[in-house]
């Protein structure tokens, strides 16, 4: 048995499934999609990123890639949420998700 020294633990996110979907929405109104689940930071214990299903309607307007026999997934900040009550309410319009997601450029 070592003495004096621990291992370094990497911290890696752990998914974790929504038990009630809520639906996303944008401030300007939009319903972006469903709640899905969530990314937690198992180093500190907290909710890095939201995970959100697609609605059919939005994909092509996000620009995102949609899987073929799946709903397309996206990750996003919990940076963006406003509040999570009934719905789930982002800080940004649907214009801001797109750029957001589509990452730097």
């Amino acid at each position: 048995m070592m003495q004096g020294s621990t291992p370094a633990v990497q911290s890696k996110p752990l998914e974790m499934g929504c038990l009630e979907s809520k639906n996303v929405i944008t401030t300007d109104g939009r319903v972006v999609g469903v709640l899905s689940g969530a990314y937690v930071n198992t180093s500190d214990w907290t909710i890095s990123s939201l995970v959100i299903e697609l609605g059919k309607e939005v994909v092509s307007e996000l620009n995102v890639k949609k899987p073929l026999l799946r709903t397309a997934k996206v990750s996003v900040a919990t940076s963006i949420v406003k509040q999570v009550a009934d719905v789930v309410q982002l800080k940004i319009d649907m214009a801001g998700l797109s750029t957001i997601l589509a990452g730097p450029i």
